[in-house]
């Protein structure tokens, strides 16, 4: 167990190395069990890395026909699929092999990131899910905001138990213990912050199991969350290039800020959750 947070205020998130994974062998296992709420992993990735892979990142403007609107976002999304999920399949196929292309020449981002939550997970196999058909999910999304742009509030739960795309998975893993990840490969000069509000999933309602992920109806108190989130107290965290972030993002709302500056904030990150008997760590986005 965790025991000593270094930085407490709203939530409890735990500061390491990565050369010190070894001293939280249980890290991921504490966020889900709540003795935590996130993980700020330094030096996940080397400066060297994270500048031969930013340099590859040319692209300025989202992909033709993208269904993320103006944010331009690398790789298929669970969260915006039917229930059907072959084509998401088909393109994490393309997808994965355009991260290996992309992280070449150094540490490869699937080895790097199964290791140090393997390494988080008490040595448990960290795995991508996989559908009865035989197809793997992606394993991550490239995120870019410049600026003025931000991402909207959520929870991960409500995708999980409020969109079709989620539906084998949902038969997979654990119902409540949806955690997010991501590394920071660039930092906004300013902005761009993960912003975490003090309500919480298990407070909320979604009436709509179907598509109130995506359409974000839940309530709160009756009222939609939109139209009181603000009312509730905040916290920021900028975490710096390199960091790896795990967090309890199915319970806690959270969003991104707006960017500001000329530096992009671009991150690479996806989801966590154990399998129901938490004999494995599946990871996808």
């Amino acid at each position: 167990m965790i025991k000593s947070p270094v930085a407490k205020s709203l939530y409890n998130f735990v500061e390491l190395d990565v050369s010190e994974i070894g001293n939280y062998p249980e890290g991921i296992i504490d966020i889900c069990d709540r003795q935590v709420h996130g993980l700020i992993v330094k030096n996940f990735l080397s400066p060297e890395d994270i500048s031969r892979v930013v340099s590859r990142l040319t692209r300025k403007d989202p992909f033709p026909g993208s269904p993320f609107g103006d944010v331009l976002i690398y790789g298929p999304a669970l969260y915006i699929c039917d229930a059907d999920i072959t084509q998401y399949c088909e393109e994490a196929v393309d997808f994965r092999k355009y991260c290996r292309q992309l992280f070449s020449g150094g540490v490869d981002f699937e080895t790097r990131l199964t290791e140090v939550l393997g390494a988080m997970s008490g040595g448990r196999p960290v795995e991508l899910p996989v559908t009865p058909d035989g197809y793997a999910y992606t394993p991550t999304t490239i995120r870019v905001l410049k600026t003025g742009q931000e991402m909207g509030w959520h929870f991960e739960n409500q995708f999980l138990h409020c969109t079709p795309g989620y539906r084998h998975l949902e038969t997979i893993v654990e119902p409540d213990d949806h955690l997010s990840y991501f590394v920071v490969l660039s930092a906004a000069n300013a902005g761009g912050e993960l912003v975490l509000y003090d309500l919480e999933w298990s407070e909320t309602e979604w009436p709509d199991k179907e598509h109130g992920g995506t359409r974000k109806n839940g309530l709160v108190n009756g009222q939609l969350i939109a139209s009181v989130m603000e009312d509730y107290d905040q916290m920021f965290l900028s975490p710096e290039a390199g960091s790896l972030v795990v967090f309890d993002a199915g319970r806690i709302l959270h969003r991104v800020s707006a960017v500001e500056g000329s530096r992009r904030r671009i991150t690479v990150g996806g989801f966590l959750a154990f399998s129901k008997e938490r004999e494995k760590l599946f990871y996808w986005s």
